[in-house]
């Protein structure tokens, strides 16, 4: 079973969400499994896994810095909130019930179970299991049935970091006061004390840090620093959705429903160049933007009576006449003319919506919870984006359709239609989450907005993907930098660090591994090149020439092929590259008798072996046609990602072939499927020379 840690914090947005994911890529950087974990999360931020289960947000988050798929295991209880008194209550990411606070509080010693077996199960599966706590531990009149902050580390036997927010105040006595107001067993569980958000000279603060750790008998474990690292917020208390300035470029308002929901929607515009974004919550405040984005709601009929109320339903409409307004989940809803609840799902009732968009919704009973791929339809005049994938995922109870003139603008691959716009383009609606993290989409809409405005768009080289780990590893920076890494893992190995790397040592030598160096310099990762299509070789081959550029060391070895190729002539002639020959292969392996079969296997197990010697001396490993071979017996999957999993922590891994399994394609980290829609072997074309060989 992992260890456990635990971060709680003296007060909601003092830094558990953000010091969590820190440690969790701290560990992941020194070779542990390691995943986050909340039993309980207040937040209308969320997530949908890949088998289309809720969590929240920040859990993923966290799950991005572990460097792993987001799973419900990670947060087994989402409280959405409905009202000031209740909330849709999650359960292992299915909808368990809608209840008020006072109903919750009375049965929610009948989930502890669920909690327990979620934290067991990622703790069978991992080195380290990191775990948040909810607000404030020293919430005396809930500590009875706590299962989220003491409770829940009672449960896993985990020590406690509390952490202290000094940029609010009274940081010495919101520390001091947490430890104290609670009993001593509890006391004893914490096990240090981080103080967070620190502006100005540490030294100043030392004397109080002294008396704070005589006065709690707890170290201090040290101060973070306040420092901009962009990381997906946790819920509404998010600092970004107090931004209200307009700078030059693109202005972008966001309207902050009272029940916003899923508002990292929109975190992509803030990256790019020439573009602000802002948060909107009176109609004086509105003014011209050049884009206005309504996001995802929890209610979206009480938001559009808030909309009606506050005089903002009016100033959006009369700006929709010049400016573009684009609508996600809730924000598409309200996008149309029409809102109905029936069955009082979210509210009862009809209303009106804003009206710009020739739609109806009716809110049912049933919640739509998927992840899903879609195309921009044919001949849609959006930014010349026309028959581009986009993928996002679906978090909605409502059945919005088109009342005659909205045009469909995408296709989900199941066939339904997700998105509606009007005849020009300029005001559409999508129910999918984390649309604008296609780069391609959202890059095509603020240049189109430049080009309008008579702004030269700039190149943009911006990778989502690639400015994620660059904060992911900011932050392992600063936790690194700032906070006493030795004791903290004194204090979750019982001051044992050494002793459980020796473990890991041991098992490496048992695996024909034992020469692999423990490197720390960075993490690499595995690369599978599948389908039945043209192009896996030819991918491996690019990658490798980038990687042999760029002054890395790789090693080469093509299984099932002879040593003829084109690629073979010249990639064996760069500097840094090391190709391991090909088996001379004197037939076909489908006429191969069951002896020359197992004697392929052997000497393919052999060239692996060796592989395997020679890895601490590379940066990246290519085996083209890995799994190829493994998927037809004739190179042993088990001995492969046993490599794998005892690699050198920077070795890069990349393996081509068709069939990868299950089991392979967990371990992987990147993984891209070339699926043939034609090919002219079809129609009787051999081979050509520098094309296919």
């Amino acid at each position: 079973m992992a260890k456990a840690i635990m971060v709680q914090g003296t007060m909601s947005n003092s830094g558990k969400t953000f010091v969590t994911a820190g440690l969790c890529r701290v560990f992941k950087q020194d070779g542990y499994r390691v995943a986050p974990f909340k039993s309980q999360n207040m937040a209308l931020n969320s997530y949908i896994t890949k088998e289309g289960l809720e969590i929240g947000r920040a859990q993923a988050m966290q799950a991005e810095a572990a460097m792993i798929e987001p799973t419900h295991w990670m947060n087994p209880i989402l409280l959405k909130p409905t009202s000031h008194m209740g909330s849709q209550v999650i359960v292992n990411g299915e909808v368990y019930d809608n209840l008020s606070a006072q109903e919750y509080y009375k049965m929610k010693d009948n989930l502890a179970p669920a909690v327990k077996a979620a934290f067991d199960h990622l703790a069978s599966e991992n080195d380290i299991i990191v775990i948040e706590g909810a607000g404030s531990p020293a919430e005396i009149n809930l500590a009875e049935n706590d299962i989220v902050n003491m409770g829940m580390a009672k449960m896993a036997d985990a020590p406690v970091i509390l952490v202290a927010d000094i940029d609010r105040g009274g940081v010495f006595a919101s520390a001091y006061g947490t430890v104290k107001l609670l009993p001593q067993e509890d006391q004893d569980r914490f096990c240090g004390i981080v103080i967070n958000k620190f502006r100005g000279d540490v030294e100043i603060l030392r004397p109080g840090l002294k008396m704070l750790e005589d006065l709690t008998e707890k170290p201090v474990l040290g101060v973070l620093p306040l420092e901009k690292i962009d990381v997906d917020d946790e819920d509404s208390l998010s600092d970004r959705l107090n931004q209200k300035t307009i700078t030059e470029g693109i202005d972008v308002a966001v309207i902050r429903l009272p029940h916003i929901s899923n508002f990292t929607d929109f975190s992509v515009f803030e990256l790019i160049n020439g573009v602000s974004l802002r948060y909107v919550t009176d109609k004086k405040e509105l003014g011209t933007p050049d884009l206005i984005l309504l996001p995802g709601t929890k209610n979206t009929m009480a938001d559009m009576e808030w909309l009606i109320e506050s005089g903002l339903e009016g100033a959006i409409i009369r700006q929709a006449r010049n400016t573009r307004v684009i609508g996600i989940c809730g924000g598409f809803q309200l996008l149309g003319k029409e809102l109905h609840d029936p069955d009082g799902v979210e509210h009862g009732g009809d209303m009106r919506g804003l009206g710009i968009l020739d739609t109806s919704t009716v809110f049912q009973g049933g919640k739509t919870r998927t992840r899903i791929h879609g195309t921009i339809d044919e001949n849609r005049n959006i930014y010349g984006m026309e028959n581009r994938d986009v993928e996002g995922y679906e978090i909605h109870m409502g059945l919005t359709t088109n009342l005659g003139s909205a045009i469909p603008m995408i296709t989900l691959e199941d066939g339904r239609v997700d998105a509606y716009m009007t005849e020009d383009g300029r005001i559409w609606g999508s129910y999918l989450h984390g649309i604008f993290d296609n780069e391609d989409l959202v890059f095509a809409l603020v240049h189109d907005i430049m080009r309008e405005k008579g702004i030269d768009p700039e190149a943009n080289e911006l990778s989502i993907a690639e400015y994620k780990e660059i904060q992911y590893n900011k932050l392992a920076d600063l936790i690194r930098n700032n906070l006493d890494m030795d004791q903290i893992y004194s204090i979750l190995f019982g001051g044992q660090k050494e002793e459980n790397v020796d473990k890991v040592e041991e098992k490496s030598a048992k695996c024909g591994c034992a020469n692999l160096p423990d490197d720390t310099s960075g993490e690499g990762l595995l690369h599978l090149y599948c389908g039945d299509g043209k192009g896996k070789t030819t991918c491996c081959m690019g990658l490798l020439t980038r990687a042999a550029g760029s002054g890395k060391k790789v090693l080469l070895h093509q299984f099932l092929k002879d040593n003829e190729s084109s690629e073979r002539k010249l990639v064996e002639k760069f500097p840094g590259v090391k190709v391991i020959p090909s088996l001379a292969l004197d037939k076909w392996t489908f006429q191969m008798n069951e002896e020359e079969l197992r004697d392929l296997r052997e000497k393919n197990d052999k060239i692996l072996e060796d592989i395997v010697a020679q890895a601490a001396s590379f940066d990246m490993i290519v085996m083209d046609e890995a799994l190829y071979a493994i998927d037809k017996n004739l190179l042993s999957e088990d001995k492969v990602i046993e490599f794998i999993e005892k690699k050198p922590r920077h070795l890069e891994v990349v393996l081509s072939g068709r069939n990868p399994s299950e089991r392979m394609q967990e371990h992987a980290d990147y993984i891209s499927e070339i699926c043939k829609r034609k090919h002219p072997f079809d129609r009787g074309v051999s081979s050509r020379l520098g094309i296919e060989k």
